[in-house]
């Protein structure tokens, strides 16, 4: 007789069950890979996408997780759980690492154990809509083919879910104590790694508190629950105390910001990070409406009526998932029976909730911050799914059935359909995207082996990027300290020469404008290497506004009266030029 799980169904899954995860995962996979790889390669958005992979680069070559251009290393905005991951497999793989394959490789994990737990307390069809919600969520196909943390933090959750339910489960209960303290200690692990990835899911601890108070443990004497916290405490404590050391490190304490530190208007002492008045006014970026708004209709699965009226598109899940989760946390909380269920619901309920009322008081507004804490609407959504549909098979198998029956029943049929339309549609909508490719990281590695390794490059193109893709033995300068906001600039020039402007006095590489006038002493730099027979490079990213394009243009006319400036090669992305003195 197999061993079975929770919810009656064998604990290791049968070939059928093998076969359905697969394609799940295979068609998650390609959802993923359907738009191209262009953002990811480009480490896009910026500057998260590039500080987490400089961190990781860093974290490998002994720096801490930092950033390190132009001959001067700088705190991080991030924290370093993410970058430690990233880590990891830039050692395994080495410098030909593609740092956004990370990303997809815990969205395929994700999507494999929200199945599994789904499963192994809810039964196969419960876990089976689970995870084909999960798989085919577009913020959770987005962000999985890009350099962010949000679903690597996703993957930690569940994990740390998976913990809790088996330290608290019956089974585990019987066994002997260290190996329920074992459980308790890796869910506080997983839970505390999920703090230094994003220090806002402190708040799982909300979830784990509140699923022990309405679910009380099986083993509930004071010397259990005590050896429970002091479990989760020690394995919580361990990856919070590595990054208040990495804080004391980089930042001079143990509980500075790097956001502070690069931003203070927003994030310091005077910033409003947090306010009461982000709750229904404007956020950052581009959100009139406030975060209130955002966040319940994304709950609900309405927020595409407040995007494009062409493309009322739901970012999180449909409406139809929104309202079988709600069918799902009710028949589930109501099912006193169900003790283990009902535990994983209340923490997935309470870490969620906390999660997105943190949110909504911050000042910047994104549904992917609360992908982690949505597992549990994945789950939910196949639970009443199952429920809802096995009550419309009772009412139509009902001869005596009343007309109010009928019509609910019909209405999870519509339910039904409007699922299964939406998820078709948005596999359709993806699959018909054109995949796009990265002119600007194949432009930049064609010259990583074309430049002298010794070359010194003059740029518009962020410092960092260039330092990840072109290599740390080349020296770079900065063409000027401007950000205009394309694509390639440098934000974090330019966030360090204002920073430079107020006051502060540590150092900044070098720029050939800060200002509308060459700096001499800039100039003289690039003059003392052309007489020295190092080779001289000016890359260009190719401006994306006219007024930018005058700019370069003034630039470029104020060089040619210094150098001589002759043309190596172009394309859409960027224009290479060699500089020498002039005859």
């Amino acid at each position: 007789m197999p061993r079975l799980a929770p919810s009656g169904v064998p604990l290791i899954p049968g070939i059928l069950e093998w076969g359905i995860l697969a394609a799940i995962m295979l068609l998650a996979f390609t959802m993923i890979r359907s738009a191209g790889s262009r953002r990811g390669l480009e480490l896009m958005p910026w500057p998260d996408g590039l500080e987490y992979a400089a961190s990781a680069v860093n974290l490998a070559a002994g720096r801490g997780a930092v950033l390190h251009f132009g001959g001067y290393t700088y705190p991080s905005r991030y924290t370093g759980g993410y970058p430690l991951l990233l880590e990891f497999f830039y050692r395994v793989r080495g410098p030909d690492f593609v740092f956004f394959y990370a990303s997809t490789f815990f969205g395929m994990i994700s999507v494999f154990f929200v199945f599994m737990l789904a499963r192994a307390y809810f039964g196969r069809a419960v876990a089976t809509i689970a995870a084909l919600t999960l798989a085919l969520s577009p913020v959770f196909i987005t962000y999985s083919s890009l350099v962010m943390s949000d679903v690597p933090t996703l993957f930690v959750t569940v994990y740390a879910a998976m913990m809790l339910v088996v330290a608290t489960s019956n089974y585990v209960s019987q066994l002997p104590s260290w190996t329920r303290m074992s459980a308790w200690l890796i869910f506080g692990l997983f839970a505390g790694f999920s703090t230094i990835i994003r220090p806002t899911n402190v708040v799982i601890l909300v979830g784990l508190m509140l699923c022990v108070l309405m679910v009380p443990l099986e083993r509930r004497d004071l010397r259990n629950l005590l050896s429970a916290g002091v479990a989760v405490a020690l394995g919580f404590a361990i990856p919070v105390a590595w990054q208040l050391h990495q804080n004391s490190i980089n930042l001079g304490s143990a509980f500075a910001s790097g956001y502070s530190w690069w931003v203070p208007e927003v994030y310091g002492a005077g910033g409003k990070t947090f306010s009461i008045a982000y709750l229904f006014g404007p956020t950052m970026p581009r959100n009139p409406h406030g975060n209130v708004i955002v966040y319940a209709t994304t709950l609900l699965g309405l927020d595409g009526m407040l995007g494009d009226p062409g493309d009322a598109r739901y970012f999180l899940y449909p409406f139809a998932a929104a309202a079988f989760a709600i069918v799902g946390f009710i028949a589930i909380l109501r099912a006193p029976e169900r003790s283990a269920a009902r535990r994983l619901m209340w923490f997935g309920l309470g870490y969620l909730a906390a999660l997105t009322g943190l949110y909504c008081f911050y000042v910047f507004t994104d549904v992917a911050f609360i992908l982690p804490g949505a597992f549990v609407l994945f789950i939910a959504a196949g639970c009443g799914a199952g429920a809802a549909n096995r009550y419309m098979r009772q009412v139509f198998k009902n001869p005596n059935r009343k007309p109010y029956k009928l019509a609910s029943a019909a209405s999870v049929i519509v339910l039904d359909l409007l699922l299964v339309v939406s998820l078709a549609s948005e596999v359709g909508a993806r699959l018909n995207a054109a995949p796009e490719n990265s002119t600007m990281v194949a432009s930049l590695e064609e010259q990583d082996s074309t430049l002298p390794p010794d070359a010194t490059i003059v740029s518009n193109i962020s410092l960092q990027f260039l330092d990840l893709y072109l290599g740390e033995t080349r020296s770079y300068v900065g063409l000027n300290s401007m950000d205009p906001g394309e694509r390639f600039t440098d934000y974090h020039l330019h966030r360090l020469y204002e920073k430079r402007a107020a006051g502060w006095s540590g150092p900044v590489p070098p720029v050939v404008f800060d200002g509308e006038q060459m700096s001499a002493s800039a100039a003289d730099s690039i003059a003392s290497a052309i007489d020295a027979k190092k080779p001289v490079f000016l890359i260009l990213a190719a401006p994306e506004s006219q007024q930018y394009a005058d700019v370069l243009k003034g630039e470029l006319d104020q060089m040619q009266a210094k150098f001589a400036i002759t043309p190596v090669s172009q394309n859409e992305a960027i224009a290479v030029y060699r500089l020498s003195p002039h005859d």
